[in-house]
């Protein structure tokens, strides 16, 4: 959590020292200064030192001819025969009680002290405008135009051009400036001409350029490096929109801004063409911004409220499209409103997300650049009405809007590239694991097939031979007459009976081994008493020893309480007596006890049976069946019987060890874990939890592996223990849920929890999991490819070792 909001933090001051720089580049740059006083068309610059003129607007009332259009030096001559009009420049023409529509002549009369060589500068939008200088020595001269001035309504049509030119500035010198416009709906100068000396104005007009030719690659990279992006991951279409929203904007600049004035020569058709596709680009800023948000955040709005906020946009792209330049221009307010409309949804929307932890800070981002473009907008809008020159606000607002969205995008991409490589280290991991299981079991294949036959032919010949001594005595019974008397026939079926005793048995056994081999069987943890599971066997396998007179002896206190699955350790138990009964001879003692050894429970069973050689002594757990023998009254076996008490020592993290002379006895002992610590071990991979437990084999504590969330979650209510160290990825539910499962019960809340992972960051959202794991309130947090020392120093200080 605290990493993520530094890192937020960061990027603010990273936007905020990006827009101190601009500004301060800004300042350092000669700019526009205040306008000077304009009264009654005349401009008083004899106090001005005109070798520094900063640049300033000729704002202010000029003296105008409205209906007056000279075309030569002595009809310009003739206006000062005239009575002029003082109108404001730049102004609308509605706003001084002028046609909207029409043509009209301004003059401006310089006064300077001497001559001076100044730099004349103007850009207008829609007005088709002539700018002249008139004095003595030189007489009129025309310094620049753009589009056609004309007196009628079909020959005035303006051109998106600037003028910029220098001249000589003597005490006779005025300036006239014409203005005809019958295509903009308010008419008017747009922007102030900008008069000042030449060598500043240059510098001036060079970092306008320069300016816009900066904005004009940051959005052209953008532009490609998301359109790119987009091409390599097609589903993301959040690159596409975004790629988009940069290009509609670098059209505007391309458009209205003109990056150089030299690239595009005008024609009525292109200046018309212009103006519809710089409509239509603000149209696509809009679109792209609304399909960007509702991929960012589809969450956050109904999908038909998407439809309703695109359709007045289709509405507009269509009256665009289809009708002429005096209607569609009427819908540059309703754009900008619409345009802040949308803004604000945005905001609320990414306001709302912050209050989301998987949205948090894509939220923020989101409402700080959306929060930057929403002043920009107003501040252009207000720019608009208020006909100021559009300064560097627009541009660097609409950058830092497209950074923090190009933020987001990285935040994204970023996290598919956290779960691309998270899934990649978790597959490498698995097939590591994988290929030692493996070959652990291609081994084990090649063991088993060599010994398969071995294991057939004895257990074959086994279950034959009493078998066919049933059918013998069938067949004797079902003769006509019978050849055998009554107690012959009696004592016959005894023996039957004990063969078909032995039988059921010998596959009771195997059918056993063979379900927890297969995993079938899953050891369910709990406290047991040995003592219990012993006094429940003691009547079964003194019936069974009866027949030998084989005494039986206990020694077991009356409470030791033991940790595992009470009844594999009830069957592992009943095996080790039948096999010690199967192999002790009459009036033999079989003893039974348990001591406490160190931090282990040590469960002995001891005969004075025939015992076994030492060779099969070290073997007998994983090859019983090869050394599998009848008991001292013929009692048949499968050979599998320690095979199985084997698995489940191992399943409870114990041992088993087998002490055995010939014709002196045999010894079994179970060594089980009896720490006071118990670490639950939860993991779909089995290659993993015997590393875990590899690796946790010196601590002294007991550890138990699960397979299953939800069985883990029952195990657990059953057996609480000190600590669990749980996996994330796993097929039923993460490891994270599995927590926050076992954490929703308040009496879990002390149980200490271990997340392990081959990732950091949780691929489903991108957060770091070691923040996630503690605000669920675990403990601790883990790579997979952590070395062990480190497993066991945090496994230590989490069960206080």
């Amino acid at each position: 959590m605290d990493v993520e909001r530094i890192r937020t933090s960061k990027v603010i001051f990273t936007l905020l020292v990006f827009s101190f720089f601009f500004a301060h580049c800004n300042r350092g740059i000669p700019t526009l200064g205040p306008a000077k006083s304009i009264q009654k068309g005349v401009l008083d610059l004899t106090k001005e030192d005109l070798h520094t003129l900063e640049p300033f607007p000729l704002a202010g009332e000029w003296d105008a001819f409205p209906g007056e259009l000279p075309e030569t030096e002595p009809e310009f001559v003739a206006l000062s025969e005239k009575q002029a009009v003082p109108l404001a420049v730049p102004a609308y023409w509605v706003n001084q009680n002028l046609p909207a529509h029409g043509f009209v002549t301004y003059r401006l009369q310089l006064k300077v002290t001497e001559p001076m060589n100044l730099m004349l500068y103007l850009r207008e939008a829609s007005s088709a405008y002539k700018l002249y200088y008139h004095n003595k020595e030189r007489g009129l001269v025309l310094l620049g135009s753009a589009g056609k001035v004309s007196k009628t309504k079909e020959g005035s049509i303006g051109y998106y051009l600037e003028t910029g030119r220098s001249f000589r500035a003597t005490p006779s010198t005025v300036l006239y400036l014409q203005i005809s416009n019958y295509l903009y709906s308010r008419g008017g100068p747009y922007y102030s001409p900008i008069l000042g000396e030449v060598g500043k104005m240059i510098l001036y007009l060079r970092f306008k350029e320069r300016k816009k030719s900066f904005f004009f690659g940051v959005f052209l990279v953008l532009t490609v490096s998301h359109l790119f992006l987009y091409i390599h991951r097609r589903k993301d279409k959040s690159t596409l929109w975004f790629a988009l929203l940069c290009f509609s904007w670098l059209i505007r600049i391309l458009l209205f801004e003109r990056v150089s004035r030299d690239w595009f020569v005008g024609t009525d058709f292109l200046e018309m063409l212009q103006i519809r596709l710089e409509y239509l680009a603000f149209c696509g800023i809009q679109l792209f911004s609304l399909l960007f948000f509702f991929y960012i955040q589809p969450h956050l709005a109904p999908l038909k409220l998407k439809k309703f906020l695109l359709f007045p946009i289709a509405i507009e792209i269509l009256i665009i499209l289809t009708t002429p330049y005096a209607v569609y221009t009427k819908l540059l307010v309703f754009s900008q409103v619409y345009m802040t409309l949308i803004l604000i949804f945005a905001l609320v929307a990414a306001f709302r997300s912050t209050f989301q932890r998987e949205t948090r800070y894509i939220g923020i981002y989101i409402a700080v650049g959306t929060l930057v473009i929403l002043s920009a907008t107003i501040y252009d809008s207000v720019v608009f009405f208020k006909r100021w020159d559009l300064p560097l606000v627009t541009d660097l607002g609409f950058a830092i809007f497209c950074m923090c969205l190009a933020i987001v995008i990285s935040k994204q991409n970023a996290h598919t590239w956290e779960t691309a490589e998270y899934l990649s280290l978790n597959l490498r991991k698995e097939v590591e694991w994988k290929t030692l299981e493996l070959k652990k079991e291609k081994e084990k294949a090649e063991k088993t097939g060599e010994l398969k036959d071995k294991f057939i032919s004895i257990v074959s010949h086994d279950i034959r031979s009493p078998l066919f001594g049933i059918s013998s005595v069938v067949n004797l019974l079902t003769e006509s007459p019978p050849s055998l008397s009554p107690e012959r026939a009696k004592q016959v079926l005894g023996e039957a009976s004990t063969g078909l005793k032995n039988i059921l048995s010998m596959v009771e056994e195997l059918i056993k081994y063979s379900r927890f081999q297969n995993a079938s069987v899953f050891p369910d943890y709990q406290l047991f008493d040995f003592r219990q599971i012993t006094d429940q066997l003691m009547d079964r396998i003194q019936e069974m020893a009866k027949p030998k007179n084989i005494t039986v002896l206990t020694h077991i206190d009356e409470s030791s309480i033991g940790i595992g699955d009470p009844n594999l350790i009830e069957h592992l138990v009943w095996n080790l007596l039948t096999n010690a009964v199967k192999f002790t001879k009459e009036s033999g003692t079989v003893e039974v006890s348990l001591t406490e050894a160190g931090k282990f429970w040590s469960l002995k069973v001891k005969d004075t049976g025939i015992g076994m050689p030492s060779y099969w002594a070290e073997h007998v757990l994983e090859e019983g069946f090869l050394f599998v023998r009848k008991g001292t009254a013929d009692e048949m076996g499968a050979g599998v019987g320690l095979a199985f008490c084997h698995e489940v020592a191992d399943r409870h993290g114990a041992s088993l060890v087998v002490e055995s002379e010939e014709n002196k006895g045999t010894s079994v002992e179970l060594l089980l874990p009896n720490f006071e610590k118990i670490v639950l071990v939860l993991d779909d991979n089995p290659g993993y939890r015997k590393q875990v437990r590899k690796v946790l084999k010196d601590l002294p504590c007991i550890v138990w592996e699960e397979e299953y969330p939800d069985h883990a979650l029952y195990s657990v209510a059953r057996l609480k223990p000190d600590l669990i160290i749980v996996d994330f990825s796993m097929p039923e539910k993460t490891g994270l849920d599995f927590l926050r499962d076992l954490y929703a019960n308040s009496e879990m809340e002390e149980i200490r929890s271990l997340l392990v992972s081959s990732s950091h960051t949780d691929p489903n959202t991108g957060y770091k999991l070691e923040t996630e794991v503690m605000e669920l309130g675990g403990d601790a947090f883990l790579t997979k490819t952590s070395p062990d020392e480190k497993m066991v120093e945090v496994v230590k200080r989490l069960l206080d070792l």
